[in-house]
């Protein structure tokens, strides 16, 4: 019945703006003041917490990978540079050498 009688006064006196000022601390305390009822986690909560380590650790396995697959590439691309600094002798006794087989496997396993 207080707050009617101050809205009433309000609305007579046309101090809207002080009405919804006070509406909205009223509001923002009544969130802060009373407490929570069922305070317990829930089954469900429970389970959403579980899923979201497990997801983390699935995307920090998935970086892992990505890096690994990377650190691969570099590597590689390291070889092929050598192979491309090496002049026209060179590279004749590279292509029979092992040294390219090496290189191919790599690359196929890193295009796979």
């Amino acid at each position: 019945s207080f707050v009617a009688y101050l809205y009433n006064f309000a609305f007579k006196a046309k101090k809207k703006t002080y009405v919804f000022v006070f509406s909205f601390f009223i509001t923002l305390a009544s969130f802060f003041i009373i407490e929570d009822k069922n305070q317990n986690p829930k089954a469900y909560q429970k389970e959403l917490v579980l899923m979201m380590n497990n997801l983390s650790f699935l995307k920090e396995q998935n970086l892992s990978m990505l890096q690994n697959d990377k650190d691969r590439l570099v590597k590689n691309l390291k070889q092929v540079q050598e192979l491309l600094d090496k002049n026209a002798f060179e590279i004749g006794i590279w292509w029979f050498s092992k040294e390219k087989e090496e290189l191919q496997k790599a690359l196929n396993e890193s295009l796979q």
